[in-house]
């Protein structure tokens, strides 16, 4: 997650976002004042302070924030958000308000405006800290802002009961995977833990998504073993111990199945692609940003 002040210049400025060899993440703008507007995919987003508006459809697009405006630009990784809806009674209303783009005035909502904003700064600070900011303490501010969004909007309503289970379904399997895909769950555990059958379960995924439950679970391992790798001075063996592979064959197969190279070779890959500042041949999977 990152987080950016808009302080009143005298030039506009412009953002783009979600575009090829970026990582796919929701766009959150706050203005206290002036204007600004998004262009996603031909749709346009017009935003006048006091305002928020949320870009959660993960399309390509661009922001332009007028001269003169103030407030907060943030973007939000689904990591991220999946820890802050978290597993409660609003969940299910909340992932399906993330998923889409809208526009709120604030205009007499002022409690939830300085709401909004105490936590979106609160957020700006702790990833200002000198040490790396508590995702703790960073999801929890993402989730009150999210529930602010909800009340505002004054409760969008879900989509029909069919496809709004489908959605809850699929968000709360989701959910199961960020905790439990390290501990190599089966797809039976995690339909058993949804209270469904597996053939439910790989219905649910690939109508949803078009990838089925174990695509979507060896895609999360494999994103997490290769952010490591870029980012972790651990051995091949020690982080494959972390992410549950007790056999270092095991894991080094895994890994070359799912990016068609060792790790080993991956992370020489990327060392040498930073030490001449070349494009990191980063391992992408859509869905897990």
């Amino acid at each position: 997650m990152y987080v950016e002040r808009i302080e009143g210049g005298l030039q506009p400025r412009l953002w783009s976002f979600n575009r090829e060899g970026q990582t796919p993440s929701r766009q959150l703008v706050l203005l206290s004042d002036g204007n600004g507007e998004a262009e996603v995919d031909g749709d346009r987003h017009a935003i006048s302070g006091p305002a928020v508006m949320w870009l959660g459809s993960l399309r390509v697009g661009r922001l332009r924030i007028d001269a003169g405006a103030a407030g907060y630009r943030a973007w939000i990784e689904n990591q991220m958000i999946v820890a802050a809806i978290g597993d409660q009674a609003e969940s299910a209303t909340l992932g399906y308000l993330v998923e889409r783009d809208f526009e709120l005035s604030l205009a007499g909502h002022a409690d939830q405006a300085s709401l909004i904003e105490r936590c979106i700064a609160g957020v700006h600070a702790e990833l200002r800290q000198p040490q790396q900011g508590s995702p703790l303490l960073i999801s929890a501010l993402v989730r009150i802002i999210l529930v602010a969004l909800l009340r505002v909007s004054g409760g969008e309503r879900p989509p029909p009961p069919a496809s709004g289970e489908r959605s809850a379904l699929l968000q709360r399997f989701r959910q199961l995977v960020e905790m439990n895909f390290r501990s190599h769950w089966t797809i039976a555990q995690y339909a058993e833990a949804l209270r469904i059958s597996p053939d439910r379960l790989h219905a649910i995924c690939t109508t949803g998504i078009g990838k089925s439950p174990k695509a979507l679970v060896s895609e999360r391992l494999a994103h997490e073993a290769a952010t490591r790798l870029e980012r972790s001075a651990l051995t091949i063996e020690q982080l494959g111990n972390a992410l549950g592979f007790g056999d270092p064959a095991h894991f080094s197969n895994f890994f070359r199945r799912m990016t068609g190279m060792a790790p080993g070779r991956y992370r020489k890959l990327v060392s040498t692609a930073r030490a001449e500042a070349a494009t990191v041949p980063a391992a992408r999977f859509a869905d897990w940003p």
